[in-house]
This record gives structure tokens, C-alpha cells and sequence, in this order.
């Protein structure tokens, strides 16, 4: 079965940052990872911006999103994926490509749920 992670990013690249918190990112990055663990971009996507906190988790969704890695998400986004049936990780404070190599190691948790109260964080959580 193909495996396909998305994270929030600071940039479009594999080598950019994981963003801090889920719907503040700049991009939405999804990789493609095949039965030997190697993978690809498969999409790197500027963030628009959303009117309702489940947007993006629907876009994710629609692209086949297995597993989500993230720093920091509010309550509904994370019920939402857990709904969906999107395997949830937390990240670690690094380039997207070393957070893929700890999942695909085995090396992330389960984000066991929601890190941010609110929206009213400054970017941070």
C-alpha cells in the first residue's frame, strides 16, 4: 500500500522547516512512499488561508493522505483527521526531510491530541 504524508511547511521543499502549527503554515507538502521507503514530493502547495478550520483537513483528505505530521493543531483540525481515518504523528522542530526519515524509522508518535487551546497563540503553540 502507498503511503502518502502530508506536513505543514515553511517552504515547498523537503529541506524547509516544519511549520510551527498546522493552519498557519505557508505550504502543504505530501510525500509519496513506496513499499521500499523511498518517496517523493507529490504535491507542495501554498496555504491560502481557510474560512473554516476543516478546509484543509477535506484537501488533504481528497489527495489520499494516510498520515499527517504536525507541531502544533487545534481541536477540530485533529478530530477531524482522526475522523477521516489520517494517522496523526508528532513532528519534531526540523526540515520536512528529517521528519519523514524519523517516521519512516518508526521514530514519531502518535500526536495522542489537539496542542493548541486556541487560535490566539501568535504563531506559536
Amino acid at each position: 500500500m502507498k503511503r502518502i504524508i502530508a506536513l505543514p511547511s515553511e517552504g515547498p521543499n523537503l529541506s524547509d522547516n516544519i511549520s510551527p502549527h498546522f493552519g498557519h503554515c505557508q505550504y502543504w507538502v505530501g510525500v509519496a512512499v513506496d513499499g521500499n521507503n523511498k518517496y517523493e514530493i507529490l504535491f507542495s502547495e501554498e496555504n491560502r488561508g481557510h474560512g473554516a478550520c476543516m478546509e484543509p483537513v477535506f484537501n488533504l483528505k481528497e489527495k489520499n493522505v494516510t498520515d499527517f505530521i504536525a507541531n502544533g493543531i487545534g481541536g477540530r483540525p485533529f478530530m477531524g483527521f482522526i475522523q477521516l481515518g489520517i494517522n496523526i504523528y508528532e513532528g519534531v522542530n526540523s526540515s520536512l526531510e528529517k521528519n519523514i526519515e524519523l517516521f519512516l524509522k518508526g521514530q514519531l508518535r502518535p500526536l495522542g491530541g489537539p496542542s493548541c487551546a486556541s487560535h490566539d497563540h501568535n504563531g506559536a503553540c
